[in-house]
């Protein structure tokens, strides 16, 4: 008599396993509803992570990544496998070292024009009480997003920094005290050299009423309550002022979007105050591909511009709509003057005429994120 194995030690019996090559993809077959997807992958993946540390050089943290492609409207679906894939390729480290290069491989393996990767993880500082100097760790919620489109590479810091705010109202009207509470600034920032976690938490409790320790004796107390009184600020002040310490930063910040939000300790609601900068009012950025453009009176027409380099390289309609991944109707629009293009495809544009991309974009009525940060820098000497 024989006995049948069991468990996950068996044989397996009935039909063989069928080979990878032999098995449909379904993702990869025509969709025929002409419609595009703006973003699509994985989301909410834990990861661990090793990120760049101005003290210590590296610091290991986990994190929370959503990775995702832009879908054309002929491709049914990705392959969602292929991110994972990509992330254990480059390890644990994600840092503006290897990023565009992980972005760029994302691209391929997925078959994409545009990738993105958004990453949100706990932050570790090590923090002096400010009389005591008893020490103790601090956790910042900090994040990128990061972000290839055809050729061109962006990245975005988002950085939470925990503060005390006091109200300046509350210690106006008070004979005794004022009321304060925790307020959290939320930064998102871009810039052309080197802004590190802590350049931008250094740049926010410098300006609050007080920073947030983990650690406090008592003296470390009595100075922070202190301190705290001494600096009033409503949500307006924090912000703009984190906005002005950060704009004269050495790294040279190209781009800032600033949230602050105070959990009022008075009131059954938060105070909140938000701003970009630069706005879109002063940047002229459009919202989106092919929105409707507006030529100022006396400028010289983009589209003209543009029908005039298409014909000196002899190209159709078509043959540079193709070059520049866009629609041909949207490029007949855009020298209509009817449409305008999205910054990334000015810059493929640019490329394409083998001209200079500041010179596209201006001429599109786009001002370049460091060109603008130049002239805020010094309006004055700009309009000498």
């Amino acid at each position: 008599m024989t006995t049948r194995a069991s468990g996950p030690l068996a044989r397996q019996t009935g039909s063989p396993p069928a080979s990878r090559a032999g098995l449909a993809d379904h993702a990869s077959h025509a969709d025929e509803r002409g419609i595009a997807i703006d973003r699509v992958g994985i989301k909410g993946l834990s990861w661990p992570i090793t990120v760049w540390d101005r003290e210590d050089g590296m610091q290991h943290t986990v994190a929370v990544l959503d990775a995702t492609v832009a879908l054309p409207a002929d491709i049914k679906g990705t392959h969602m496998s292929r991110f994972v894939e990509v992330l254990n390729d480059v390890k644990s480290e994600l840092s503006l070292k290897n990023l565009p290069d992980l972005m760029m491989t994302m691209q391929r393996r997925l078959g994409a024009e545009r990738a993105q990767l958004d990453a949100t993880f706990p932050y570790f500082l090590r923090r002096a009480a400010p009389v005591s100097r008893a020490t103790s760790l601090n956790a910042y919620r900090c994040g990128f997003h990061a972000e290839r489109n055809g050729e061109d590479f962006t990245f975005e810091l988002r950085v939470e920094v925990p503060v005390t705010t006091l109200c300046p109202c509350s210690k106006a009207v008070s004979d005794r005290g004022a009321h304060n509470q925790r307020g959290y600034v939320r930064v998102r920032a871009r810039s052309s050299g080197m802004l590190w976690i802590e350049d931008v938490v250094e740049a926010v409790e410098s300006v609050a009423s007080s920073p947030v320790y983990g650690l406090l004796k008592r003296e470390d107390e009595k100075y922070v309550t202190e301190r705290a009184y001494d600096h009033p600020v409503f949500v307006e002040d924090l912000l703009r002022d984190t906005v002005r310490v950060l704009r004269a930063h050495p790294a040279t910040v190209t781009w800032l979007s600033v949230e602050v939000e105070n959990i009022e300790s008075i009131h059954n609601h938060s105070a909140f105050a938000s701003l970009e900068w630069p706005t879109r009012s002063v940047h002229a950025e459009p919202d989106r591909e092919g929105s409707p453009t507006t030529i100022p009176e006396g400028s010289p027409s983009f589209g003209a511009w543009l029908r005039g380099c298409r014909g000196q390289k002899g190209w159709t309609q078509g043959d540079l709509a193709s070059r520049i991944g866009v629609s041909h109707s949207l490029l007949s629009k855009v020298e209509s003057d009817e449409r305008r293009l999205a910054e990334p495809a000015l810059r493929r544009l640019a490329r394409a005429l083998g001209v200079e991309v500041p010179l596209v974009l201006l001429r599109a009525g786009v001002v370049p994120p460091e060109l603008m940060a130049r002239i805020l820098a010094d309006p004055e000497r700009f309009l000498g």
